[in-house]
């Protein structure tokens, strides 16, 4: 756990990073045009969203980040390994249980998914988190009609441990929220190859 981690982060095709300056041009592009990614991650939140992307909100919030770096970060940029800036990896808190970590990833680019990014992503995105966090299991969430996503977690070796019915509107429709859980035991057992 007292390992210094150096950024970049590397493993096959992609790359992990702290935020920079340049990438809130793509985010405010994923925000206002590019906004198809926002169908599936979360969508429920997205759609009660009617605050707009403000540039100068992201930058001030960008700069105090860069000038107090955190411990553990929070979130890290995805980029492809010649430097193609795709998306992003993040973490949250369930129910706000420093226990109960999860994990999660965007690729805002329709034409940078199914390229193995996302997979290989989460995988660097985990060892990290395993390597700075003193935790047994970390979790993904995500609702029933996003296909993708629990294909991914399932490939990953993450396992269903909770579903409820019908809580989540999505497009008029209703799904199940499910939860995800992948133990350090399994993800080390696996994916030993993974290193930071």
């Amino acid at each position: 756990m007292d390992k210094i981690i150096e950024f970049p982060l590397r493993y096959k095709n992609i790359v992990l990073r702290p935020m920079c300056e340049k990438d809130l041009v793509d985010e405010e592009r994923w925000h206002t045009v590019e906004t198809e990614w926002q169908k599936w991650d979360a969508p429920w939140e997205w759609e009660e969203d009617d605050e707009p992307f403000n540039m100068e909100e992201e930058r001030e919030k960008l700069i105090k980040k860069l000038n107090n770096p955190p411990k553990v970060y929070g979130t890290l940029e995805l980029d492809t390994a010649d430097g193609l800036h795709i998306g992003g990896v993040g973490r949250y808190l369930i129910f706000g249980d420093k226990h109960l970590l999860a994990v999660g990833i965007d690729i805002p680019p329709t034409t940078e998914r199914g390229k193995g990014y996302g997979k290989n992503a989460l995988l660097l995105w985990i060892a990290y988190l395993f390597a700075n966090c003193s935790l047994e299991e970390i979790y993904t969430q995500t609702w029933s009609g996003n296909h993708s996503m629990i294909k991914l977690a399932e490939s990953i070796g993450f396992e269903e441990i909770g579903r409820i019915k019908g809580v989540r509107r999505v497009r008029g429709e209703r799904y199940d929220a499910l939860t995800f859980s992948l133990s350090r035991k399994y993800f080390y057992e696996m994916y030993g190859d993974v290193k930071l």
